[in-house]
């Protein structure tokens, strides 16, 4: 769908996919930030960045680094911005089963005016716990997904049989996807309450299986020496968040990753705790 010479604007934080793929195919990434801390959509620098050259917007909820979703609000605003405009949207979707507290993930399917122009994607991976065997979906309206098609054919051609049939078979049963926010909700509760018990400060996590915090009253690093520092010296593995900025923007928050038994987050919580 992107030419040499289109524009597609990317949100950031945003997943280090993203860039390249515009790269290769000859766009041009515009980088608009969400807001620092809170990591919601600023829809004012997002309507700074649409031009006649603008040809797709990419969002992702729930969002891969922060945690934080988008609300029917927010999807509400980017159908009215995106309205006027020729503008393609990629909905990246593939934490849509992981989102808290009684919420409903918000998808871009949801809303015609977004619906019409958008690619939905989602990942049986993410779904199915089963993210090393890489197989992800796509739904569009049929006139985009002739499109996609074309290049889809020889770039990825078919996923291997075994792999087609185990899920084909696994979803036969709807229950391990329809109870995986509540799953992954006892995981992001019981983390949070070890955390709450250390020197971090705990930013909201309302979807997805990572957990940011706040460095900032454990030491002044930098978020790549701090995740370094705790890697070698604690033993606990994060990711600084400046790795998803093009200008490696710091703000002293790393990123955990929950999606872990039960012994290791608790493991990793004692180590915590002590710092």
């Amino acid at each position: 769908m992107v030419h040499p010479g289109d524009e597609v604007i990317v949100l950031e934080p945003c997943y280090d996919s993203y860039v390249p793929n515009i790269e290769l195919a000859g766009g041009r990434a515009i980088r608009v930030p969400l807001t620092p801390g809170t990591f919601r959509p600023d829809f004012e620098k997002i309507a700074a960045a649409l031009t006649p050259s603008t040809r797709a917007i990419i969002i992702n909820s729930p969002h891969n680094p922060s945690g934080t979703t988008w609300s029917a609000n927010d999807m509400r605003r980017l159908e009215k911005l995106l309205a006027p405009t020729n503008t393609l949207l990629i909905s990246d979707e593939v934490y849509e089963h992981m989102v808290f507290d009684g919420k409903t993930h918000q998808s871009a399917a949801l809303f015609d005016g977004l619906a019409e122009r958008a690619f939905v994607v989602s990942s049986f991976g993410k779904t199915y716990h089963v993210t090393g065997w890489k197989v992800g979906y796509v739904a569009a309206p049929a006139a985009l997904t002739h499109e996609f098609r074309k290049v889809h054919q020889f770039n990825v051609f078919t996923v291997n049989t075994p792999v087609q049939y185990a899920l084909a078979n696994y979803m036969q049963d709807a229950t391990p996807y329809l109870d995986l926010s509540d799953f992954y909700q006892q995981k992001r509760d019981l983390f949070r309450a070890g955390l709450e018990k250390t020197r971090f400060r705990l930013l909201p996590c309302e979807g997805t299986y990572f957990q940011s915090v706040d460095t900032s009253s454990i030491n002044d690093f930098s978020e790549a020496d701090f995740c370094k520092w705790l890697t070698s010296e604690v033993g606990v593995a994060a990711i600084p968040l400046s790795a998803f900025y093009d200008n490696a923007f710091d703000q002293h928050t790393v990123r955990f990753c929950f999606a872990k038994k039960t012994e290791t987050l608790q493991l990793a919580l004692d180590k915590l705790q002590a710092l």
